[in-house]
């Protein structure tokens, strides 16, 4: 199931723009959703729980999150006619919303997001390995 629902696109693009940028099909806005997503995990995979954050659903996503990916689902949508030709006001966006991404990242901006749950000790990816110390036994080669 798609994380962004048609109305999300209401706020910041015409139908009728979407429909041109999307040829009519509705695969090639799901792809630029997915590429989206996929870039925006990039940026909290290392503090956020992305599996949460993309997983909700109606009211419970986070409004910025839908705003940056539309942004960027957009963005990726207008790529296909050519960079001097994508609307200023889209790479005005798209690059706010990696640079608020970068400051997520970074930990310089902490929004309301379910963070990253830390392994208990002894689950994999916990970084606990346990050493044994010792050495073997001792021979005596005299004769």
């Amino acid at each position: 199931m798609p994380f962004l629902q048609e109305t999300d696109f209401e706020v910041q693009i015409r139908a009728w723009i979407k429909q041109i940028i999307t040829q009519r099909k509705e695969d090639v806005g799901h792809k630029a959703e997915l590429a989206a997503q996929a870039q925006m995990e990039s940026y909290l995979r290392q503090r956020y729980d992305v599996k949460k954050i993309f997983s909700a659903t109606d009211n419970d996503r986070d409004a910025l999150i839908i705003m940056y990916m539309v942004d960027i689902t957009i963005y990726h949508l207008h790529s296909n006619i050519g960079s001097d030709l994508i609307p200023d006001i889209r790479v005005i966006r798209f690059n706010a919303a990696i640079d608020w991404l970068k400051a997520v990242a970074k930990g310089d901006i902490s929004p309301d997001l379910p963070e990253k749950e830390e392994p208990k000790e002894g689950e994999e990816g916990s970084g606990f390995q346990s050493t044994e110390f010792g050495s073997n036994k001792k021979y005596s080669e005299r004769y």
